[in-house]
């Protein structure tokens, strides 16, 4: 990014503390109240400071469903409710983190992208390489592989700042033919982690 003008910031890690209620609701208003005060201290710091954030909750490592479900029930509509979007991104990771359980089709704010677009993508650059034999992995491996990119040790939300992500985007634009094909960087991604299990 410093390339294109963007200074380079640090990594922001906040661990947030378990809760001693057992309570759902309070839990969720935990993770709900560390996000957006994490997205307050991100906006108030330079970015050569902070660069992004990760919020991290150990309590939901192993409930998934539960951590989806505050994420895109609750922190996703507040995000668009208070325009956030036009200076944040943000994506969910989870130790199991599995597409199927969110059952999305389309691109969903937060997720990985679907399983079925990303093979999509892989059939689309190995017919755009002329010689149909551009690297593949069959769709079990490439599910398997596609939920990783998103596996963490811990269940995490990364806020990212919406002008680096622009900044990101203009870079790739003045590569030029050295341009990666859009959305190769999904299919790279897949086929790298599935020849590494």
């Amino acid at each position: 990014l410093a390339s294109v003008g963007v200074p380079v910031g640090g990594v922001r890690i906040q661990v947030t503390e378990p809760t001693t209620s057992s309570s759902s609701a309070t839990k969720a208003a935990r993770i709900v109240d560390a996000f957006w005060t994490e997205v307050v201290t991100l906006m108030q710091s330079s970015q050569d400071e902070w660069a992004t954030s990760l919020v991290v909750f150990p309590e939901y490592d192993d409930e998934f469903e539960s951590f989806v479900e505050v994420c895109d029930g609750i922190i996703e509509p507040t995000v668009v409710a208070t325009q956030a979007t036009e200076v944040i991104g943000r994506a969910w990771f989870h130790p199991y983190y599995d597409a199927d359980l969110v059952g999305h089709t389309n691109v969903i704010a937060g997720h990985a992208v679907p399983h079925k677009m990303v093979e999509g993508f892989m059939n689309s650059l190995n017919l755009e390489s002329g010689s149909g034999k551009g690297e593949t992995i069959e769709f079990e491996e490439l599910a398997a592989s596609n939920n990783l990119v998103r596996h963490t040790p811990h269940a995490t939300i990364n806020i990212l700042r919406r002008s680096q992500l622009k900044a990101a985007a203009e870079y790739e634009k003045g590569l030029g033919a050295k341009r990666p094909k859009p959305n190769s960087i999904y299919v790279r991604n897949a086929i790298r982690l599935s020849n590494h299990k």
